[in-house]
């Protein structure tokens, strides 16, 4: 009798397993229905679910333009990462092709061979990320349905949430998102000294799932808890703060770029500064060097709030520029409620 009751009690123990151990894609299988969405910033999960944008925007009207920041408790056990750069053979570079963009900015047209650093390199890597801001900058490791994977940057902005690119979750192209996707905050060395996370919901905007318009191009992660400590409470996490204007503004841009983590062999955070030179309803452009790996970084002001998240390259009226969607009303308003 106790050796009938031990066998039913592992099989049930097996049974319970896989759904939590042995299940590889967490996110499941993307689909959305364009003919569902009325409004570009209605906001999709992963599971092609849809909240509106008016039943959050009229929720969200209040006197507030900023969430704040915090102090994360400090580092804890550190993570050694993998370096999927150099060592995956189905790594692909996540950052996608520039836009030609000519009188209107933020129409997109053709895409061209990628301009990425302008000129002089002039970025600088990050001595110490335990500290704020760059506790919270944090190393994305995705992996997609077809066996590839790829990298992007994020920043913590909750305690569970991280702002990144929408092309960083979802192909507009075909549609399809990742199945899985790690985040390791405040990586140098390939070392993660605020543990890892796993993805475990998303939310982008409609309009980058139905036209890969770059001005959409934002999504925020939601992260499961490791070993009972969210993400935020440990690093740390920035606030982000709504605005209208960000010409010759001073911005810093910082993230994991696949040529340095190249060069050196190991997964470390680069980024430097400089100023917003153009801009329109929806986008900041700027001369700051980025390269595949810093998609999903954030625009950082004076005082490291974020007010805008880096997407790519672009050739404005003929001049190479890096730019990305900037905190206006309409993202304001979407993050905020990703945030709740």
């Amino acid at each position: 009798m106790k050796k009938i009751t031990l066998k039913f009690f592992f099989m049930f123990i097996f049974l319970l397993v896989p759904m939590n151990v042995f299940a590889e894609d967490q996110l499941g299988s993307f689909t959305f229905d364009s003919s569902e969405s009325s409004h570009p910033y209605d906001m999709v999960n992963s599971k092609g679910e849809i909240i509106k944008y008016e039943d959050f925007r009229k929720s969200n009207l209040q006197l507030i333009s900023e969430t704040p920041s915090f102090q994360g408790t400090g580092k804890i056990t550190p993570v050694e990462i993998d370096n999927l750069i150099l060592q995956s053979k189905s790594f692909i570079d996540v950052t996608p092709s520039p836009v030609i963009i000519e009188d209107n900015l933020s129409k997109n047209t053709n895409e061209i061979t990628p301009y990425i650093v302008i000129g002089e390199d002039g970025r600088t890597i990050v001595e110490d990320t335990e500290i704020a801001p760059f506790s919270s900058i944090s190393y994305i490791e995705l992996n997609w349905a077809d066996g590839t994977s790829g990298t992007c940057t994020g920043t913590l902005i909750g305690r569970n949430r991280v702002l990144t690119n929408a092309h960083c979750v979802i192909d507009a192209g075909t549609q399809r998102g990742i199945s899985s996707a790690t985040v390791y905050p405040g990586v140098s060395n390939s070392m993660g000294w605020f543990g890892s996370y796993n993805v475990r919901d998303y939310f982008v905007p409609s309009n980058w799932i139905s036209t890969g318009s770059t001005s959409e191009d934002f999504a925020v992660l939601v992260l499961d808890a490791s070993n009972n400590r969210h993400a935020g409470d440990v690093a740390g996490f920035l606030g982000i703060r709504q605005v209208n204007n960000l010409l010759n503004q001073n911005v810093g841009i910082f993230g994991y770029p696949g040529d340095l983590i190249r060069a050196g062999g190991v997964i470390s955070q680069f980024g430097m500064r400089g100023n917003v030179t153009r801009e329109d309803t929806s986008l900041a452009f700027y001369t700051i060097d980025t390269a595949p790996g810093q998609s999903g970084s954030a625009l950082l002001n004076a005082n490291n709030q974020v007010v805008g998240v880096h997407r790519g390259s672009y050739i404005v009226n003929g001049n190479t520029m890096n730019g990305g969607p900037k905190m206006n009303s309409n993202m304001f308003n979407f993050v905020s409620q990703a945030l709740q």
